[in-house]
This record gives structure tokens, sequence and C-alpha cells, in this order.
């Protein structure tokens, strides 16, 4: 018994020194598939369990220039959401995006309602509202280095109440996603889509418990 306790040790300290070389993500995933079956497994618990509720992504760019430059980020962003969410079976119904953008177009005062008054239009239980400030796929537009870049401030609404239900102790939650260094798109509509899909993935995450070993070991995202 003591020589297997031994052998093992001896294992798990080789491990961490290899693991420790690749970097974080390769050492949390190599750690979970090896030393894993003899622990329990590590878990992400839900920030805000969404079971059972109807949902509404609202995904809104307030700057112009952000708006002009990605016309299709409302709408990419909150499909990424959505199927994340869906695909976890983390909520009830979703309302679909191009439902939200044919309100947008056909309401003249869409822009102005509140979000509890957006929630109200389309019956849900709750609304994910995701406020984005930046996004950008180089450092500075003369960049020939492509590196995305994307924050935004995340909350839930209930339209019943008006009410943030999340987070409780803050305006919202600061969600940043970023690219990894070494993944090279090989075109550039690429990138975009990388960014949008790793930060949709990031942001669903809050609302269901994962384990930590099902995350891939080199995300296209971080």
């Amino acid at each position: 018994m003591r020589a297997r306790l031994r052998r093992l040790t001896v294992l798990a300290l080789l491990l961490t020194a290899v693991a420790a070389g690749a970097g974080c993500d390769a050492f949390a995933w190599i750690l979970t598939k090896t030393i894993g079956p003899w622990v329990p497994e590590e878990e992400s618990r839900a920030e805000y369990n969404l079971k059972g509720k109807s949902l509404l992504v609202l995904v809104d760019t307030k700057d112009p220039a952000l708006a002009s430059e990605f016309p299709r980020l409302q709408v990419a962003l909150a499909d990424a959401i959505t199927k994340n969410l869906a695909d976890h079976k983390a909520c009830g119904p979703i309302v679909p995006s191009h439902s939200v953008e044919a309100a947008r177009r056909a309401e003249p005062r869409f822009a102005e309602w509140s979000i509890a008054e957006v929630g109200k239009y389309f019956n849900v239980d709750l609304v994910l509202q995701v406020e984005v400030f930046e996004f950008r796929l180089k450092d500075n537009p003369a960049s020939n280095v492509t590196r995305g870049y994307t924050e935004a401030a995340v909350r839930l609404v209930s339209p019943q109440t008006g009410d943030q239900v999340w987070p409780v102790l803050s305006a919202g939650r600061l969600i940043i996603a970023e690219t990894v260094p070494g993944v090279e798109p090989e075109q550039p509509a690429e990138q975009e889509t990388f960014l949008v899909d790793g930060f949709g993935d990031k942001i669903a995450r809050q609302f269901y418990t994962y384990k930590l070993s099902d995350r891939p070991m080199r995300p296209k995202v971080k």
C-alpha cells in the first residue's frame, strides 16, 4: 500500500513539473485527466440558476462607431450565448435573436425601452442583458497583428419586478475575453468568429455548472 502511494506521489510530482512548463491551461487540463480519476472532479458552479425559466438575451452596443464597424455583433453574440445555454439545457425557452432584431426595427421606441419593458414585450421570465463596451480585433487599426479583445457588462433583470436579480452587489458583472496568443486565423473574418464564440461561451458559463475537465486544453479564447 505504501509503495503504491509512493508511486502515485512521484507520478503526481512528475506530471506537475511537465504541466507547469506547458502553461496554466495545460497544467489544469493534464491534472484533471491524470490525477483526476483519484480525486473528486472539480466543478465551476453556476452563478445563477436559470432552470426552467424563459429567457431573452439582449445584446446592446451603445457606441455608434462600434455598431457601425461590427454591424452583426449583436446578433452573432446573442446567437453564441443562446446556443451554449441551449446545448447545456441551462434554461427554458429562449427568444430567437432574429425576433429581437425584428422588434428593434418594428418598434420606433425600442431603443428607449428599459430592460424590463423589453422583457415584458417578449413575455419572458428573465432578460440577460449584455452591454458591450469594447470589441476589437487589433490593438490599433494600423497594426498588422490580430489580437481580439472584448468586454461587456452582464446582468439579469426580472421584467415582472423591474429589479436586477444578478449580480446582487454591483450594476453588472464585467466579463472580459481575448484571443489566445499563437491562435492565428486563416482568414481575417475568422478572428471575429473566434472572439464572438469564445465570448458567448464565457458569458453563458456563468449560468450552468460544469466540470473543469470538460473545457478544451487549448482554447482559442481566454
